[in-house]
C-alpha cells in the first residue's frame, strides 16, 4: 500500500492531508501512544476498536493527549504556534510536529519552569528588586540576584512562558510574526523598506526569553574597539579588557579544542558550542571565505574579521536562552517569583526624593496591580520597552512628555540614540534538488536523539565579519549572512516532497540561497517617542535608515563581496548562480550597477533584530546619555536599565552574547552596592589563560548556576 493510500483525513476545504499511517508508525517508533490530538479544527485519535488513527472535524469539548511511561507529572500552559508559521497548506503537519515537541518532556521541560500567570498576595506585594523583562537580559539579572537567599526577586514578564515550539534550532525565527511577537512596526521611512510605503518590520519577542527566542542562536561578541569606544567615551569600566571578564563569567564553551586561549570561559551557564549538524555547504563557504584571503576559525578570540561556521548558544541540541541556561535552573529558590503574562505599564517614582519606589501592571485577567521595590527597580525591557516605560513614567524629554500631559520627573533624552544593523538580500540558484529539509525521518533523529538537521539552523549558522573598501581600523562594517537547508516547514513529511510543495525529483528544480550582507557599523540614528499616555498603546518608531548615505554605499559594497565570494572555486563546485529578474521596483536601472542595487537596498531593505540605543550609557554631563556607566538612571539612583538600550553604540555582531555580558556586570554592580563584603569578578591574565575569581567573600553562594 502507498503512503497516499494511508490518507484517512481530509480537511473542511479538502486540499490538505495528514499521512496517518506514517505517523502511526512513527508514534510507534519511539514508543508514544496518544488518545487524542487537537490540530487546529481537526482531532486524530487512536480507535480501540478499528485499530488505527482516525480523525474527525467535529467539535470537541475536551480534548486530552496523554504520553505513556511519561516520568514527569509536571504541567505549564504551553503556547502553540507553530502549525501557522509556515503557511495554510502547513497546518496539519507543523501542528503534528508542534504536538510531539510538547509531548516529549526532554524538550518542553515542564518540570523547570519558573513563570506563574498568577501568584498569590501579588498585589501590593514587596520586593528587595523588581526586575522588568524576561527576555535575554532580565534572566541574568534576576538569576544572579537571587542568588543572596535574603533578597527576595519578582521578575515581570509581559508574554507567556518560553514555547517548546520555539527551543528546536530549525524553528530559530519561527515566532516572528505570530503571537510571540510584539509586531512592531516603524513610522514611514524616506529611504528604507520603501516597497512595502517605508514602513518596515520590527520583530520583538513578547514571552519568556524574548527575543532570543526568535533569533539565530549566534554567539558573536563584536569588535574590541566598540567597547574601547564606549570607555573612551567617559563609560570607565566598560573598555573590552574590563568586559571580557563577564563574557568568561556567562561562557561554557564545549568545544575549548578550537578556540584561541585566553578568550573564553568553560563554567558558566551559557553553553556555547558548534550545532550539531550543519549542511556540507556551510563547510564551502568558509573555505570560499579563505579563497579571498579571510581567516577562518575563532570569531571571537584576538581577530574578529574571518568567515567560519559560528559557535551557538545551544545545548542538547536546543536553543541555549537565558531563560533555559539561567532562570529554569533558579525556578526553585524560594526568593525568586517569576510573573508571566504581566505587563508592566508604569514606573512608580517619587518626585521628592526621586526614587523608584516600585511598578503598576495588568495581569492576564486585565487586573491592575501594584508591587513595590524596596531597594531597586531594573529595567532589561528591551530597546523599544524600556524607553516606553521611563517615557510614560515622567523620565525623557520634557516638551514631549508635557505634550501628552505626563509629569517629567526627570529631563532626559530617552529614545534618542536609536540604531539598528540593517542588510540586504540576495538570491541564487545551487546545483542541488529543493527538497525540503523537514521528514519523517529528521523529526524522527531530532525526537529521539536532539541530532539532525533540525537540531541546526542550515547555512544560517554561517556567517563571516569582512570589511568593505570604507571600512577604517581593521573593524569589519560587514557581516554577511546565508539562508538555505533549513529544516523548518513541511506539508507531509515525505523523502521526497519539494519546497514548491510537489513531489519528486522532477518538480523540485534547484535548491534557493539567499545571502544577507549586512550594514554592522549604521552611522544613521532614529528615534522613538509615546504616541500617546496609554501604555498600550505602541511608540511611534523613527528608525531612519538610510539617512546617511554612507550607510548604503557599504550595503552596496557588501553585495560585491557577496558576489566575488559565489565566484570562488569553493562554491563554483556548488554551481552558485546569480538570480538576475530585477527587484520589484527595480526594473529601470541596469541589473548589477550600482544604481541598481541601491534601489534593491533602499525598497527591498532586511531590518535586523538587533535594535538598540534608546536608554544610552554615558557620565555625568553628557547630554546625550539617560544612565550613567553604573547603569543608573541620571538623577533617579535606584532605576537601573539593564538590555540593548544601555548601548552608545551597539557592537557590531550578534548583540545576544553582549547582552548576556551587560546583564552579569549589572548584576555585580548592583551586588557591589547592596552586599556587604561582595567582591565583583576579578580576572587575572596569564601567559596562557585568563584566571576569574568568581562572585566570593563573606557570603557563601546559594547559586545553582555554575
Amino acid at each position: 500500500m502507498s503512503q497516499k493510500d494511508n490518507i484517512v483525513r481530509k480537511t473542511r476545504s479538502g486540499d490538505e492531508y495528514a499521512y496517518l499511517g506514517v505517523w502511526r508508525s512513527l508514534l510507534t517508533l519511539i514508543g508514544w501512544h496518544y488518545e487524542i490530538v487537537r490540530v487546529r479544527d481537526t482531532y486524530i485519535y487512536e480507535s480501540a476498536q478499528a485499530g488505527k488513527l482516525v480523525a474527525v472535524t467535529s467539535p470537541i469539548n475536551s480534548v486530552t493527549a496523554t504520553m505513556s511511561g511519561s516520568c514527569c507529572n509536571c504541567t505549564f500552559q504551553d503556547t502553540e504556534f507553530l502549525s501557522g508559521t509556515c503557511g495554510a497548506t502547513f497546518t496539519v503537519f507543523m501542528g503534528l510536529v508542534e504536538f510531539l515537541l510538547r509531548s516529549q518532556t526532554s524538550i518542553a521541560d515542564p518540570c523547570n519552569r519558573a513563570g506563574q500567570e498568577f501568584i498569590d498576595g501579588i498585589d501590593n506585594a514587596e520586593y528587595d528588586f523588581l526586575v522588568v523583562g524576561a527576555g535575554v537580559a532580565g534572566p541574568v539579572v534576576a538569576t544572579r540576584l537571587s542568588e543572596n537567599p535574603d533578597w527576595k526577586v519578582l521578575l515581570l514578564e509581559a508574554g507567556p512562558e518560553e514555547p517548546t515550539g520555539t527551543l528546536p534550532p530549525a524553528f530559530a525565527v519561527a515566532a516572528v510574526g505570530t503571537q510571540l511577537d510584539w509586531k512592531y512596526k516603524t513610522e514611514p521611512e524616506n529611504f528604507a523598506c520603501l516597497a512595502k510605503g517605508g514602513i518596515c518590520n520590527w520583530p520583538r519577542g513578547k514571552m519568556v526569553s524574548g527575543t532570543g527566542g526568535m533569533q539565530g542562536m549566534m554567539y558573536t561578541r563584536g569588535n574590541q574597539k566598540i567597547y574601547n569606544d564606549w570607555a573612551q567615551a567617559g563609560n570607565e569600566g566598560w573598555s573590552y579588557e574590563d568586559v571580557l571578564p563577564y563574557f568568561i563569567k556567562a561562557e561554557n564553551n564545549k568545544d575549548s579544542g578550537e578556540l584561541e586561549e585566553g578568550y573564553h570561559g568553560f563554567e558558566g551557564p551559557l553553553v556555547v558550542q558548534y550545532f550539531p549538524h550543519h549542511p556540507l555547504l556551510a563547510e564551502a563557504i568558509a573555505e570560499a571565505g579563505v579563497e579571498l584571503g579571510y581567516r577562518t576559525g575563532d570569531l571571537n578570540g584576538l581577530n574578529q574579521t574571518g568567515v567560519a561556521i559560528a559557535q551557538m548558544m545551544v545545548e542538547d541540541g536546543l536553543r541555549g536562552s537565558t531563560s533555559r541556561m539561567y532562570l529554569r535552573k533558579a525556578n526553585q529558590r524560594e526568593n525568586l517569583d517569576v510573573a508571566i503574562d504581566s505587563h508592566v505599564t508604569k514606573i512608580i517614582i517619587d518626585q521628592n526624593t526621586k526614587l523608584a519606589t516600585g511598578l503598576e501592571f495588568i495581569d492576564k485577567n486585565g487586573a491592575k496591580k501594584t508591587v513595590y521595590a524596596k531597594k531597586e527597580v531594573i529595567l532589561s525591557a528591551g530597546a523599544i520597552g524600556s524607553p516606553q516605560l521611563l517615557l510614560l513614567s515622567g523620565v525623557g524629554p520634557t516638551a514631549d512628555l508635557e505634550a501628552l500631559g505626563i509629569e517629567v520627573i526627570q529631563d532626559l533624552p530617552v529614545g534618542q540614540n536609536l540604531h539598528n544593523h540593517v542588510s540586504a538580500g540576495l538570491g541564487f540558484l545551487i546545483n542541488d534538488t529543493s527538497y525540503e529539509m523537514l521528514t519523517l525521518e529528521t523529526l524522527s533523529d531530532f525526537l529521539e536523539t536532539h541530532t539532525g538537521p533540525m537540531s541546526g539552523t542550515g547555512l544560517t549558522q554561517t556567517t563571516g565579519f569582512l570589511l568593505s573598501k570604507y571600512a577604517t581600523d581593521g573593524v569589519p562594517d560587514l557581516q554577511v549572512f546565508f539562508d538555505g537547508f533549513l529544516a523548518g516547514c513541511s506539508r507531509t513529511g515525505l523523502d521526497d516532497e519539494c519546497t514548491n510543495g510537489q513531489l519528486g525529483p522532477d518538480n523540485c528544480g534547484k535548491r534557493y540561497i539567499n545571502a544577507r550582507p549586512t550594514n554592522i557599523l549604521p552611522r544613521s540614528k532614529g528615534y522613538l517617542t509615546l504616541k500617546s499616555k496609554d501604555p498600550l498603546d505602541y511608540p511611534l518608531i523613527y528608525a531612519n535608515y538610510f539617512s546617511d548615505e554612507h550607510d548604503v554605499d557599504v550595503l552596496v559594497d557588501g553585495i560585491k563581496l557577496i558576489i566575488e565570494l559565489t565566484q570562488t572555486q569553493a562554491l563554483q563546485r556548488w554551481g552558485f548562480e546569480l538570480i538576475t529578474t530585477p527587484a520589484e521596483g527595480c526594473e529601470g536601472p541596469p541589473f548589477g550597477s550600482d544604481e541598481y542595487w541601491k534601489c534593491l537596498v533602499q525598497r527591498h531593505t532586511g531590518p535586523e533584530n538587533h535594535q538598540a540605543g534608546t536608554c544610552k550609557m554615558g557620565p555625568a554631563g553628557d547630554a546625550t546619555a539617560v544612565i550613567d556607566p553604573q547603569l543608573r538612571v541620571h538623577g533617579i539612583p535606584n532605576l537601573r536599565v539593564i538590555d540593548a538600550s544601555s548601548f552608545p553604540y551597539v557592537p557590531n555582531s550578534n548583540p545576544i552574547s553582549s547582552i548576556v555580558m551587560l546583564a552579569e556586570k549589572g548584576s555585580d554592580l548592583i551586588k557591589n552596592d547592596w552586599q556587604p563584603g561582595y567582591r565583583a569578578s576579578t580576572c587575572k591574565k596569564s601567559s596562557t589563560s585568563r584566571e576569574c575569581e568568581l562572585n566570593l567573600k563573606q557570603k557563601p553562594s546559594h547559586s545553582v548556576v555554575h
